[in-house]
């Protein structure tokens, strides 16, 4: 195998990958991570803790929405690169239909901004959806165009630009978008042998991206008030923030401050599911493994929790970029669940073009989510032991509504806000059990 498709494979599958791995500790507290699973270093079973902190089955080894959503774009580019966006529209609509209870279609997400953006979709005039979501989860749409394309080109910035419009009109989330893309190809290029990965010089080419990114979202949509009078040229100032402070021991401290301008929720960790630091942390991961390998880098990634579902598929595509498939570890390959079909669909995409032999996305798709929801339903415990029930908000971070949180402007329902907040966690605080007292 080649080098460059070796590394496009990498990618697609490392995508894959990261997703799987993370989805068992979504949400989980960092803590929480190390005291249930220790190192996230395999497909983590969650069976022994169903109904002990976590109600939502995650089959082990199997990818979630980031993943799919991927697919769903890279299917659509290999069926007709010309009118990818309107084939990827029809892919999204197609697995949002008749799915097991409990799911949206037959998407593996329960996040409420997936159904928007599908839903929106029906009916849209233009290719530019409503929604305002910033969360990370359409910045994995990038892949399957860089793979694809394999340099970076204005060709490709604007395809990056145009399919995250599809799913969010966010300033933060398209400009994401187009930077996860650049950065793809720009590790595929990288000759992995190389001592040094030199992340002071990617930071800055990939700054010189955000803000070409940035002025090209403010013509287009110079209305938007996204971060304010900030948020212009937030992205840039985040990764910018990132190479000055990038040995520093407050780095993530500090990408949690600089978020917090730029939304109602209120960042403390860098893994909370925010663009503005969730990316920028992604990006730290790789230009800065504790060892230069792709295990140990998604390994320590996921070691920071909350979102680690995103966290994992951003890891993943750009270390896979990085180190090629032949560094990703054989368990890994042979534990990834549907690891035949996402293989042959990234060595379709280094070669450009479709294999006859792959299977239809919704069958595929609709197969995997009805094994996981019957897996489920055979895993929820009849009763649980005394002494060991939790709460999920003790293992798991919550996601708040951003509709019923007060503005920070607001100083005094904000302090109100915070105080019920912090009394309400006090209140139900428990210990956080090891797999062995469980």
């Amino acid at each position: 195998m080649n080098d460059i498709r070796d590394k496009v494979i990498g990618s697609f599958f490392g995508m894959a990958v990261g997703d799987a791995m993370g989805r068992p500790a979504k949400g989980l507290k960092s803590a929480a991570v190390r005291q249930i699973f220790g190192a996230m270093d395999e497909f983590k079973d969650v069976r022994p803790i169903m109904g002990k902190g976590i109600k939502n089955y995650r089959m082990q080894g199997l990818y979630g929405a980031p993943t799919q959503c991927a697919l769903a774009v890279g299917d659509a580019l290999l069926e007709n690169k010309k009118q990818f966006l309107q084939k990827s529209v029809k892919n999204f609509q197609e697995l949002a239909k008749s799915g097991p209870e409990g799911y949206f279609g037959i998407y593996r997400n329960h996040s409420a901004c997936l159904w928007r953006a599908v839903d929106l979709l029906e009916g849209q005039e233009e290719q530019v959806s409503v929604q305002n979501s910033s969360t990370s989860l359409f910045v994995n749409l990038a892949v399957p165009l860089a793979l694809f394309q394999g340099k970076w080109s204005k060709t490709l910035a604007g395809q990056c630009f145009d399919v995250c419009l599809l799913m969010s009109q966010n300033r933060f989330e398209v400009v994401g978008t187009v930077l996860t893309g650049f950065l793809v190809t720009r590790f595929l290029a990288l000759d992995s042998e190389e001592n040094s990965l030199a992340p002071l010089d990617i930071l800055q080419e990939a700054i010189e991206i955000c803000c070409q990114t940035e002025v090209e979202y403010q013509q287009r949509f110079p209305s938007s008030v996204d971060g304010g009078l900030k948020g212009a040229d937030a992205m840039s100032g985040a990764l910018k923030g990132l190479a000055g402070k990038f040995y520093e021991p407050d780095v993530l401290q500090w990408l949690c401050e600089y978020s917090n301008s730029f939304t109602k929720l209120e960042i403390h960790h860098p893994s909370q599911g925010f663009v503005m630091n969730l990316l920028p942390l992604a990006l730290y991961c790789v230009l800065h493994p504790s060892e230069p390998n792709f295990a140990s880098t998604l390994t320590h990634s996921l070691s920071h929790g909350r979102e680690t579902e995103i966290l994992g598929a951003l890891v993943g595509a750009w270390a896979g970029a990085l180190y090629g498939f032949d560094n990703i570890p054989a368990s890994w390959k042979s534990g990834l669940v549907n690891a035949k079909e996402i293989r042959l669909r990234a060595e379709a995409l280094s070669v450009r073009r479709g294999k006859k032999e792959q299977k239809d996305l919704f069958n595929m798709e609709a197969g995997l989510t009805a094994k996981e929801f019957e897996e489920g339903k055979r895993s929820l415990p009849k009763g649980t032991k005394k002494g060991v029930q939790l709460k999920s908000s003790d293992l798991w971070d919550e996601e708040e509504d951003e509709s019923i949180i007060p503005s920070k402007e607001d100083r005094a329902q904000w302090r109100q806000f915070q105080k019920e907040k912090t009394k309400s966690k006090r209140d139900r605080r428990k210990n956080i059990p090891s797999l062995d007292d469980l």
